[in-house]
């Protein structure tokens, strides 16, 4: 971890989060691949819900797969710092809920990355201090997330070929069938979309990995630039001090020759 808190540029931290990934891709898929599963097999069964317009049971596939989303965090920054899954756990949970209001406020809430990434990397973490120093390096994270975001957009045109060709599929049966045509679509198919999906999104899962790490790399950035920053001011207001006492010991000196001069007239 002591490697991720040195300042870098926005395109060093994609770098360097790209070069984790790399490096330990096979540690992490042995380790996760299990929650990995979870996720992606409540993702497919998501899909075949919603293309079969269960409401309820969708409802409850995407209740489960934001709980998988939780498991998935956690074990992946087990991996990176280690910790106890309980506490890891925990710490999803509410990075969560703070990815939640990133979604809602896409722009204002870049600064939420910040603290996502202080809940679940610092052992104490400051969400007021996370979230006053991601405004003040705005313009960073905000670099940082489009720049990963268009090589994540570049990726999953091809990664995820199949499952638009599926979802185009099904939005035009869709709009057939509100005209009045039958269903085009063979009986099969909400098995092939669950499978489809379950592979698309265990792939993503997995190559989406370095963008998280380009984020975690980023948090260490202005931590150590706003650290750098406090010890500069604190090393100027000592300097400030010391000139004001040097100041001070000169203007003492006149008045000191001044009381011994008068003290030799009187002897």
């Amino acid at each position: 971890m002591e490697q991720i808190y040195k300042y870098r540029s926005f395109s060093a931290s994609i770098a360097s989060g790209y070069k984790l990934f790399r490096s330990n891709l096979r540690t992490i898929l042995y380790k996760s691949w299990i929650e990995a599963v979870a996720f992606s097999f409540l993702y497919g069964l998501s899909l075949v819900m919603m293309a079969l317009h269960y409401k309820v049971a969708f409802v409850c596939s995407i209740v489960a797969l934001l709980v998988s989303v939780v498991f998935w965090n956690g074990r992946l920054f087990q991996l990176i710092d280690g910790g106890t899954p309980k506490d890891k756990l925990w710490r999803a949970a509410r990075a969560l809920v703070v990815g939640i209001l990133f979604f809602l406020l896409p722009l204002v809430g870049i600064p939420l990355i910040n603290v996502m990434m202080e809940i679940m990397l610092e052992e104490h973490p400051k969400i007021g201090r996370a979230l006053k120093t991601g405004f003040c390096h705005w313009g960073y994270l905000f670099l940082t997330l489009l720049m990963s975001g268009l090589i994540m957009m570049a990726l999953s045109l091809v990664l995820a070929i199949p499952l638009y060709i599926c979802i185009y599929g099904l939005i035009s049966n869709h709009l057939g069938m509100m005209a009045g045509d039958p269903s085009g679509l063979p009986a099969s198919f909400p098995i092939i979309l669950f499978f489809v999906g379950l592979l698309t999104a265990f792939i993503f899962l997995f190559a989406q990995l370095w963008q998280t790490y380009a984020f975690a790399y980023a948090h260490g950035a202005i931590l150590t630039r706003e650290l750098r920053r406090a010890e500069e001011k604190k090393a100027a207001r000592e300097e400030k001090a010391r000139k004001l006492l040097k100041a001070g010991e000169k203007e003492m000196l006149p008045q000191e020759s001044f009381l011994s001069e008068d003290v030799m007239k009187n002897n």
